[in-house]
């Protein structure tokens, strides 16, 4: 009787925590359904791998705080991704937090992009019959969504991301060149906010970014107050 509670609280805490991270991300990234497909021999990109730092402004009073980024890759060509931000944030806070990812590079038309979901490895205390397959798409609630980011390494060893942008991509859900639902969330009962989950399917998304650019899935003024946010600049730490 003990151990069936223990696994129903387990479960809630499991399903909540989900929810939880995914209302997160879903805040200010945009989430796909299917993602760009891997390329046929699937490699690390060896030029991200490693770690890397950046400065970021947080706030409404534009404190700093520092951000780590460690790139790991597996055999199978697959990559495990740790974001590590809000280390010795000026502002007074609860400690840093802590992102794992899994995911792949990919490319459509010379443009790199990672697709990346939460690590289902991470979770594997509440999967009974877990079997780790790197060629699974989709799966339990937390790891169904996706997220994309376009990046590149600059001439400086820079490695640049570039967030896709929830603005554009509802543009593109709205003018009909993408399949999606666009849904008002107030989850934190603080400030409503778009969660915008795109539903094309992997080869829709390939022509879609073929046909209008990256460009145009990524929020690009240099004068935008948030732009830190959507173009995140990394220098490599290195060994």
């Amino acid at each position: 009787m003990t151990r069936k509670v223990c696994d129903r609280f387990r479960r809630s805490l499991y399903l909540m925590f989900s929810l939880v991270l995914f209302v997160a991300l879903g805040s200010c990234c945009p989430i796909f359904k299917n993602p760009i497909p891997p390329p046929p021999e699937l490699k690390a990109d060896q030029q991200i791998l490693g770690t890397w730092v950046r400065t970021a402004k947080v706030g409404q009073y534009e404190s700093e705080s520092k951000e780590q980024l460690c790139i790991f890759p597996r055999g199978s060509g697959w990559i495990d991704v740790v974001y590590i931000y809000d280390i010795d944030r000026e502002e007074p806070g609860d400690g840093i937090n802590v992102l794992i990812f899994e995911g792949y590079s990919t490319s459509v038309n010379k443009q790199k992009f990672l697709c990346l979901r939460f690590r289902k490895k991470d979770f594997n205390w509440f999967q009974k019959a877990y079997s780790r397959s790197d060629k699974e798409i989709g799966g339990v609630p937390f790891a169904a969504g996706w997220i994309i980011v376009n990046y590149e390494t600059s001439s400086k060893g820079d490695l640049v991301i570039k967030c896709f942008s929830i603005p554009k991509v509802e543009e593109l859900i709205e003018n009909g060149k993408l399949k999606g639902e666009v849904v008002k969330e107030d989850f934190f009962k603080v400030q409503p906010f778009d969660q915008v989950l795109v539903t094309s399917s992997s080869d829709e998304l390939i022509e879609a970014i073929s046909r209008e650019g990256v460009g145009a899935f990524i929020w690009q003024d240099a004068n935008d107050t948030f732009r830190d946010m959507y173009i995140l600049v990394f220098s490599r730490i290195k060994p």
